[in-house]
């Protein structure tokens, strides 16, 4: 599953983009699971427990991106890396995220709609690099045919070239799975807001 939930706390396994501001920097990423009052946020550097942090949340069927506070409450090692936080403040926002887990049963962890495309893309990691190319593409991540293929749990810095940027766009990125010799499933952990508004723009026109 890639996260280590709170002791008693049920959680569902849900991709949506996440957007964090800790300590003036602000990442654009993904979580991994949500229950009703937390969410588990993937990061490769994560503000330490105890710290109270703005939240975004891009919720599916929200036209806006839903605002709001957390408190971190718990670090996560590999192969999971990133934060648990607790929703704190505005209500709305918590009554949106029970709403979307009762249709999880419907809409399953991928609530980001991936679409087929062919876009050049190069994975960086410890200083070597492999060319390829993005065969499909969501908010939340990307499958990237490339050779070769990284383990899962790794994290990389992904390099896009979307079309109307200008050059290529990039983010880290967290390897979901990988299968020799067809490429890796990855999830978006450590971008900008501009890396956010390119990837949406682009899936924007791809679903027109």
């Amino acid at each position: 599953m890639g996260f280590t939930a709170p002791p008693d706390t049920p959680a569902t396994r849900f991709v949506i983009p996440v957007r964090y501001v800790s300590g003036g920097a602000v990442v654009q990423t993904t979580s991994s699971a949500l229950t009703a009052g937390s969410i588990h946020v993937r990061s490769a550097q994560p503000p330490r427990a105890g710290l109270v942090i703005g939240l975004q949340l891009y919720l599916p069927g929200v036209t806006e991106p839903v605002p709001g506070t957390a408190l971190v409450t718990q670090i996560t090692a590999d192969p999971g890396p990133g934060f648990w936080a607790e929703f704190a403040g505005d209500d709305r926002g918590t009554d949106r995220v029970a709403a979307l887990l009762a249709r999880h049963p419907d809409t399953g962890d991928r609530s980001c709609l991936r679409f087929p495309t062919h876009l050049r893309a190069s994975v960086v990691k410890e200083g070597g690099s492999a060319d390829g190319y993005v065969t499909n593409l969501s908010r939340s991540g990307a499958f990237v045919k490339v050779e070769p293929v990284l383990p899962a749990a790794t994290i990389v810095d992904l390099n896009i070239a979307i079309p109307g940027g200008p050059g290529r766009e990039s983010s880290q990125a967290y390897v979901v799975h990988a299968a020799a010799h067809l490429g890796m499933g990855l999830q978006f952990i450590g971008g900008t807001d501009e890396f956010r508004s390119r990837v949406d723009e682009y899936v924007a026109r791809l679903a027109a």
